[in-house]
């Protein structure tokens, strides 16, 4: 086991270091630099910036951020990971430099920096997030994932040190494919694992984190390994969909059968875990939750972990985007190339095996052409995307107005989730903006979590790795089923549903509706609660939630969003803040 992750300093005469997170490579790095074997990440980190100047972070792997102060030179630099698991936050003052990995701690820096940036504010309240490398703050910054920041004598600017790769990789055999990405995998969770504490699993029943526990289990066969499940609350009315399951339990179970040091620990939450959590993260974060209903409903099995000494657990994390892609933009990408009789053949072949209707599987084949984007954009408005989220927010009038929102989407280069041939970019652009939580989030649970899904070598590899070893005769995800299927029990590998998170919410905020109702007339005193956000809709709609089935948990988890939007909006407002 080689886990790395720490917090350290270094100082080598003429760089101070800076580090946070882990270093996949450190013993190469180490040796390449002629660094003592146990170097720490800092030391390693001031002699790459010696030997290779900004140019250093593209040869590390791992999750981290760091700062380098080089005396010399008289420069600051600034960097994060390929994913940008670790977080930082920097602000410019004339010719001063403030960094942070938490907004709080940066704010309270800089406390004049008081002002709000109306586009990115508007943002949070319309998306969830902000973008990866802004904040509400105007001028506060966040270093973007797999760029370097770079400061000197009152001048600085950002470089993106990698980029998605646009070639292909093709082996003569599909057997390839599958020893190359369990090789991958392997590393990826063994570099992961901490040295003597137990091992950690966010465990579902699907096969991402199973394969984690999988590979966890292989890895160190003597270490204690607790999977850590959220199920639903005793006699809770759950909603009932062709494609989704409520309840992980028979899925772990059989997992747990095949891995005896498996241990599950299973829970549910209390009534109102949402709001505590989300009060929490919004102090220690600086903003709000994106879904506080799904965060508070895996909280008890987090919030667990310390009690059984688990300080870092694995997740499995960004497997949609990589081993386990479901091989979408095969149909579209066979459409454009015009090879119909392919297309029909492997259509139908989806059509069968998939939960989903036929129309919609040729809908998103259609959505997802390179052609037939471009033929729709000739006749409907390409604002669609972004007027349909506008329209389902709950901005006042005059704020939308005047924060400029959807012209200022309209003129980002941020992909949109239809209309691309490859929507694996709007995804890993969105999960990258989730990244402002992340550290939030362990703090709040006390616990490290790691992706070994998103290794940057497995990333990369998946995205050069042709969608035929995605997509195969209708079998969706077909490169992970085989990859696992080595390791996972046979009802896991072949599940073709996806588990459903807190899947009880519609009768959870039902439940609390007159607190709700409530706290709702408390932050509609703010000024800025007011300005921002149409008060009177957010009440006519919580007002209807009574009436809600089990169904309709996306329209209940939209409104409350909204709900702890205007707790954040208020907070916003105790803190000085101005637009």
């Amino acid at each position: 086991m080689n886990c790395r992750k720490s917090a350290t300093l270094a100082h080598d005469g003429v760089r101070l270091v800076g580090f946070v997170g882990r270093l996949d490579n450190a013993g190469i790095l180490a040796a390449t630099l002629d660094q003592s074997p146990d170097a720490d990440p800092a030391a390693i980190v001031a002699a790459a910036h010696q030997r290779w100047s900004d140019q250093a972070p593209e040869q590390l792997l791992g999750d981290f951020a760091y700062t380098v102060w080089d005396g010399d030179n008289r420069r600051l630099y600034l960097a994060r990971d390929v994913g940008g698991w670790q977080i930082l936050y920097y602000l410019r003052q004339s010719d001063r430099v403030f960094f942070a990995d938490s907004l709080p701690v940066l704010l309270a820096l800089a406390p004049d920096a008081r002002r709000l940036d109306p586009k990115v504010l508007a943002d949070v309240l319309v998306d969830g997030l902000p973008p990866v490398d802004l904040t509400v703050w105007r001028d506060v910054r966040a270093v973007a994932p797999a760029s370097i920041a770079r400061f000197a004598r009152g001048h600085g600017d950002t470089r993106r040190y990698w980029q998605l790769p646009q070639t292909s990789i093709r082996y003569a055999r599909d057997e390839d494919y599958v020893d190359a990405a369990r090789a991958l995998l392997d590393d990826a969770v063994r570099c992961r694992l901490p040295k003597q504490s137990p091992v950690g699993i966010a465990l579902s029943g699907g096969l991402d984190s199973a394969g984690m526990a999988a590979y966890a289990a292989a890895a160190a066969p003597g270490a204690a390994l607790f999977g850590f499940t959220g199920v639903p609350a005793p006699g809770a009315v759950l909603p009932h969909t062709a494609h989704q399951y409520n309840d992980e339990t028979p899925y772990v179970r059989s997992l747990c059968e095949q891995l005896p040091s498996l241990k599950l620990m299973r829970a549910s939450s209390a009534p109102d875990a949402e709001d505590h959590i989300n009060a929490a993260i919004i102090q220690l974060g600086g903003m709000p939750l994106n879904n506080s209903l799904n965060a508070a409903w895996l909280s008890p099995a987090y919030a667990a972990a310390g009690l059984h000494g688990v300080h870092s657990m694995l997740t499995g994390g960004f497997g949609n985007i990589t081993l386990s892609y479901d091989g979408a933009t095969l149909l579209p990408a066979l459409l454009d190339q015009a090879r119909l009789i392919r297309f029909a053949a492997e259509f139908a072949a989806l059509a069968r095996r998939s939960t989903h209707s036929y129309r919609a599987i040729a809908s998103s084949s259609i959505a997802n052409s390179r052609y037939f984007s471009r033929y729709r954009k000739k006749r409907h408005d390409p604002s669609s995307w972004f007027v349909q989220l506008l329209g389902r927010a709950f901005l006042s009038d005059g704020f939308a107005e005047a924060s400029g929102w959807l012209r200022y989407r309209l003129d980002s280069d941020a992909p949109i989730p239809a209309g691309s041939a490859d929507h694996r970019a709007w995804h890993i652009a969105r999960s990258q903006r989730q990244r402002h939580l992340h550290g939030p989030l362990q703090r709040y649970w006390r616990v490290e979590f790691s992706q070994p899904l998103a290794d940057r070598r497995l990333i990369e590899f998946c995205m050069a790795t042709p969608p035929e070893q995605f997509l195969r005769n209708g079998e969706a995800r077909y490169l992970a089923r085989r990859v696992l299927s080595d390791r996972l029990p046979a009802a896991i590998v072949q599940n073709r549903l996806r588990g459903r998170q807190c899947p009880e919410a519609v009768q959870r905020v039902v439940a609390q509706l007159p607190r709700l109702q409530a706290e709702l007339d408390v932050h509609a005193a703010s000024p800025l609660v007011r300005h921002c956000l149409d008060v009177a809709k957010v009440r006519a709609q919580l007002a209807r939630v009574s009436d809600a089935t089990p169904d309709e948990i996306g329209r209940v988890q939209h409104l409350h969003r909204a709900l702890q939007h205007a707790r954040f909006l208020d907070y916003l407002d105790r803190l000085g803040a101005t637009l």
